[in-house]
């Protein structure tokens, strides 16, 4: 794994210790222009532009300043940012296990990737195998199982598609480094299986309330875990197969 020093400037200290790890895409053109914003001190809008934003924006417009721990490049390079030590500016409004904020105990990890802006294209061999190493190390030096490596879209789902449904989630759950759900029956009477897959979502990390019915939040989760365990069919409707996957992974 080579690794190449591209500090950024967007950080600040941490107030938690680190115990997740979020993956993302970059989400624009190439690695060049990823690794620009993540390092931009004074971003503005018409250095990057696309289709993330208006066009009737101002040039000059400030953007937030963003970064993240890690890049991975198609290739395989792995650029460091920031100091694992350090907050990073990468999940923005989050939460996980019922907590806000995830930036404070997280390590980000992008992926170079133009997303679902650019065709969501798949992720080439030696990039894959160069997270697997990444995340590898990262594990080991904080002491985080593999149930601690989670998508932006995990974290985010009701804003957030990232690293999308191409993904090698499986993968990365053969190389020891994620998980994967060993799918379970699971009997009960027809009015309790809402409630009941609330439960499951919100002990998988996921903020959702047992109400009883598919809300916002429920669907926005739903979608997101079936965009990582069953990426063929993303619909946020709790059937059979996504119910059995919850009962499977919790």
């Amino acid at each position: 794994m080579k690794v190449i020093d591209r500090p950024s400037p967007n950080f600040d200290a941490r107030t938690r210790p680190i115990d997740l790890i979020v993956l993302h895409y970059t989400g624009m053109q190439d690695a060049e222009t990823a690794l620009a914003r993540l390092t931009d001190p004074a971003p503005v809008a018409g250095k990057y532009p696309g289709p993330w934003q208006s066009a009737e924006v101002e040039p000059d417009a400030p953007l937030g300043r963003v970064s993240a721990h890690y890049v991975v490049a198609e290739d395989g390079t792995v650029y460091r940012l920031v100091a694992e030590e350090h907050r990073a500016w990468h999940a923005g409004a989050s939460s996980w296990d019922g907590e806000g904020d995830v930036n404070h105990r997280a390590i980000g990890i992008e992926i170079v990737n133009g997303g679902h802006d650019f065709g969501l294209p798949n992720f080439p061999e030696a990039q894959i195998e160069a997270l697997i190493v990444l995340l590898r190390e990262i594990m080991a030096r904080w002491s985080l199982t593999r149930a601690r490596v989670v998508g932006h879209s995990d974290v985010a789902p009701e804003r957030k598609l990232d690293p999308g449904e191409k993904f090698p989630w499986k993968k990365l759950a053969d190389s020891g480094v994620s998980i994967w759900p060993h799918p379970s029956g699971l009997d009960l009477p027809d009015d309790e299986y809402v409630a009941h897959a609330q439960q499951q979502l919100a002990v998988f990390g996921y903020n959702v309330q047992a109400s009883g019915f598919i809300d916002a939040a429920t669907r926005a989760a739903l979608m997101a875990f079936q965009r990582r365990f069953r990426p063929h069919q993303i619909d946020g409707v709790l059937d059979e197969e996504t119910r059995k996957l919850l009962a499977g992974v919790t």
